[in-house]
Parts: structure tokens; sequence; C-alpha cells
């Protein structure tokens, strides 16, 4: 990411260099000359723009090397099917304090892999986490009770570049963004308990939730019959 952004830097500057002498050579009534150094410059700053919201969009997301820690889930029971969660985010300072409804918890994740000319500009696998969201486990309740869902994705330091989305553009556009070896969205679910804590971790295979607690063990024991 930080190559990216020092390529939108230097572009920036040399946009606004060939702008400058542009301008000179009009005042010189080198018009010819004057507007081929304007278009130049015009394009060179669009591309300065077209890097700088590529570099703020991937601020979003984490560098992915190994299976490593990215969250922990805790909760505590409000009422029946209704469990306040505290979703600590391990890979920045974020934390979220939600409401969720249902008897299990879900959590999903983009990721991103890279090949070709976006390996020069030092782009690992990357991910971020997307949602967070509550289901039930009877089929009949998750069609008719209410959901509940929250976005997990930080913002950008660029305002107004949350409008532009990599991972959507990559996941529609695949057959010719060649640049990402892959987009794929990763889940993980398990069952809410009053107390209960989770860890999960991301590898290139995608989520791993693993309980924290002897609640957590608990409820995912009985959760899957043992």
């Amino acid at each position: 990411m930080s190559g990216l952004t020092i390529i939108s830097a230097l572009l920036g500057v040399a946009g606004l260099a060939f702008l400058a002498t542009g301008i000179r050579r009009i005042f010189q009534r080198k018009f010819l000359r004057a507007a081929g150094l304007e278009l130049s410059g015009a394009l060179l700053l669009a591309l300065a723009a077209s890097a700088l919201l590529l570099a703020s969009n991937l601020y979003t997301y984490q560098r992915l090397t190994y299976e490593q820690p990215v969250a922990e889930v805790s909760f505590k029971q409000l009422s029946p099917q209704q469990y306040e969660v505290e979703v600590h985010s391990l890979d920045s300072d974020l934390r979220y304090q939600l409401v969720l409804r249902g008897d299990e918890w879900q959590l999903d994740a983009q990721v991103l892999t890279w090949q070709g000319v976006a390996s020069l500009f030092g782009l690992d696998a990357s991910y971020r986490l997307h949602r967070i969201a509550g289901r039930f486990t009877d089929i009949s309740d998750e069609q008719q009770k209410p959901r509940s869902v929250y976005s997990l994705v930080g913002e950008s330091p660029v305002p107004g570049s949350e409008q532009f989305d990599l991972w959507q553009f990559a996941h529609k556009h695949r057959d010719w963004v060649r640049w990402v070896d892959a987009a794929y969205g990763s889940a993980v679910f398990l069952p809410m308990a009053d107390g209960a804590k989770f860890q999960v971790a991301i590898s290139r295979t995608g989520l791993i939730a693993r309980p924290d607690n002897d609640v957590a063990r608990k409820a995912v024991s009985h959760w899957i019959g043992l």
C-alpha cells in the first residue's frame, strides 16, 4: 500500500510539473506544445488520483501472509435469542458493541490475493472483516423473525472513497482484472451463549473460529451434538 501511495505522489508531482510547464508555454505563445503538456499533465493527475483511490481502499484491508488471529468475540445474553456481542478487531483499535438476534453468530470477511503487475507494488494477500450477523438455527425462525446484521468495515483515510469498493469491483470484473488473482468471501458461524468467548483467525483458506473459554466450548459441544 505504501508503494501505491508513493507512485500516486510521484504521478501527481509529474502531472503538476507538466501543467505548470504548459501554462508557461501558453504565455510564450507556443500553443501546440502547451496543449500537449496540458493533456499529459491531466492524464498523469488522473492516474495519480486512481492510484490514491486504490491505496485508500486497500487501507481498509490487512496483510495476510499466514494464519493469524483477527478478532475476539464475546457474548452476554439479554433475553431469549437476543445477545449483546462485543467484537474486538485485533489488527486495529476498533471495538464494536452490538445486539444480535438469534441462536448463532456469523462473521464474514473479504479476501484479495494478487498476481502479475500487482506483485511489483508489494501487494500481499489481504483481508478485511466485512460484517457480523445473527442467525436462527430453525429455518422458519430465520425466515420470519427480525434479522440483525452490522458492517465491520473501518473508515478510509480519504473522504468519499468509501463509494469505491475494490473487492466488489474485482469480484464483478474478475474476467478482465487480471492483477487480482482471487476475490472471495469467507464466513464462519457458531452458537451464541451467555458468557461465551471466541477467537477468530484467518488464513489463505478463510476464517477459523475457536472457543476461547469453557462456556463457549460447552455451547459448541451441545450445538454439534457431542
